[in-house]
């Protein structure tokens, strides 16, 4: 799965720059770089953040959680305004492919994986914006997405500007991107292995250097000196007994076996959308009118869901609520992602896996009483239900790890993300990333 080694070449023919005889004496130079771009690329997520507060504020009078503002509105109001955000999302988007001159836009993970690293700034921008618009009204995607797509644009553009190219240029690109998500989802370590064991398949020092400079200082930026808040809550949890281990690993298998049917779905939604011949922003209205009907009945589906996450971990649902909200989420998200919006699935996969892990571990606790709370399943089940989509056991078990610090947790952790890769892969050899990785454009902006 790793790019196609390329030669780093001085960008005039005659004349190497001194940025460039650096760089090939001493790579230790492309830490400066990194560190840099682990600021920027930690400010433009900082930016992409408060445009989606005043983007939902201009569309639903209730900035904060989404849910929240989909529950103080009326149901009427709940069905019309995604389809209302989609159009507007859907004119962005239109722009910024004329702004393209027809050139299919590259995505940023297959740019990093096989492209030459030079990500259009304008048209990001322009994609951006589409993302607030689904985002703030309603739609049932990551936000996250469209965070890291501006975050590795802005470390393709330090990059041009230091006259790098090839694989350095790529490289920089991939801190950009390993920036973003470290500081969308406070995972410093997880922001570096993300696009290493993804995008590059292998964790060369080389690279990892300079993606982990550039993931730890943009976490810093955002959540140390700017005061950014984790976007999940977890409650303190420990496993009640190691008894309980073969557990986990039934649950990673079961999650392993139910994700290539939510990819199957995704997927789906993608082929459907692409048959109809119909504007680009009526595609996305309808993709939002479909989340719209759903809100009506449960207002827990719009945004990216982990307010409803933080919900379920910490205050009992019943469970016919959990399990409704949940088949309601898939939809809503098929519907969104389907329809071409910008943003991303990977928030979004951890609100499944959350919701599967509850119901599994209601069950289990309902069977063995002296089993470990539900609320232990659902936080495993959202690293083991990522590793399953993902194909990255390494950076799902991280992240998860990275947001609860319980080392009692460990084993039982790493035993269910290795079960779900393994068999998730098992039956579907591609993973959620497949389309990204290999150009398929329809695919915008994942995670």
């Amino acid at each position: 799965m790793g790019p196609t080694t390329r030669t780093s070449e001085s960008s005039t023919a005659g004349h190497s720059s001194p940025v460039g005889r650096t760089r090939r004496n001493d790579d230790r130079w492309l830490l400066l770089w990194a560190a840099l771009i682990g600021v920027v690329g930690a400010f433009a997520t900082v930016a992409f953040h408060e445009g989606m507060a005043f983007a939902e504020s201009l569309a639903t009078g209730h900035p904060g959680s989404l849910v929240a503002a989909a529950t103080a509105l009326s149901p009427w109001h709940r069905a019309i305004l995604p389809a209302l955000g989609g159009i507007a999302a859907g004119a962005f988007l239109w722009l910024a492919r004329r702004s393209s001159n027809g050139r299919n836009h590259s995505e940023y993970l297959e740019n990093i994986a096989v492209g030459d690293g030079r990500q259009d700034v304008g048209g990001t921008l322009l994609r951006s914006a589409s993302s607030l618009c689904t985002i703030g009204s309603g739609g049932s995607i990551g936000r996250e997405g469209a965070m890291v797509q501006l975050a590795a644009a802005t470390g393709s553009w330090i990059g041009q500007l230091g006259h790098f190219d090839g694989d350095d240029l790529r490289l920089l690109l991939a801190c950009g991107a390993a920036a973003g998500f470290a500081s969308a989802y406070d995972a410093a370590l997880s922001g570096a292995i993300f696009i290493a064991e993804i995008v590059y398949g292998t964790l060369s020092i080389r690279r990892l250097g300079p993606l982990m400079v550039a993931s730890v200082i943009s976490n810093v930026t955002v959540h140390q000196v700017l005061g950014y808040e984790p976007v999940y809550r977890i409650p303190a949890l420990h496993v009640a007994t190691l008894w309980e281990l073969p557990l986990f690993l039934l649950l990673g298998a079961l999650l392993g076996c139910l994700a290539p049917l939510f990819m199957d779905i995704l997927d789906g939604s993608h082929a459907l959308a692409a048959r109809l011949r119909i504007d680009l922003p009526l595609k996305l209205a309808l993709g939002g009118l479909v989340v719209g009907a759903i809100s009506a009945v449960f207002p827990e589906v719009w945004g990216n869901g982990y307010s409803v996450v933080n919900d379920v971990l910490h205050s009992p649902w019943p469970l016919t609520l959990v399990a409704l909200v949940l088949l309601a989420k898939v939809l809503a998200t098929a519907a969104t992602s389907g329809s071409g919006a910008v943003g991303g699935v990977f928030t979004p996969t951890i609100f499944v896996g959350a919701m599967l892990g509850m119901l599994a571990g209601s069950a289990a606790h309902a069977i063995w009483p002296g089993s470990s709370l539900p609320v232990v399943y659902a936080v495993i089940g959202m690293g083991a239900f990522l590793a399953a989509t993902t194909h990255a056991p390494l950076m799902s078990f991280l992240i998860v790890f990275e947001m609860t610090l319980e080392y009692q947790l460990v084993p039982a952790l790493m035993l269910a993300c290795l079960a779900s890769y393994h068999v998730s892969r098992a039956i579907r050899p591609s993973s959620i990333y497949g389309a990204a990785l290999h150009g398929d454009v329809a695919a915008e902006a994942r995670p």
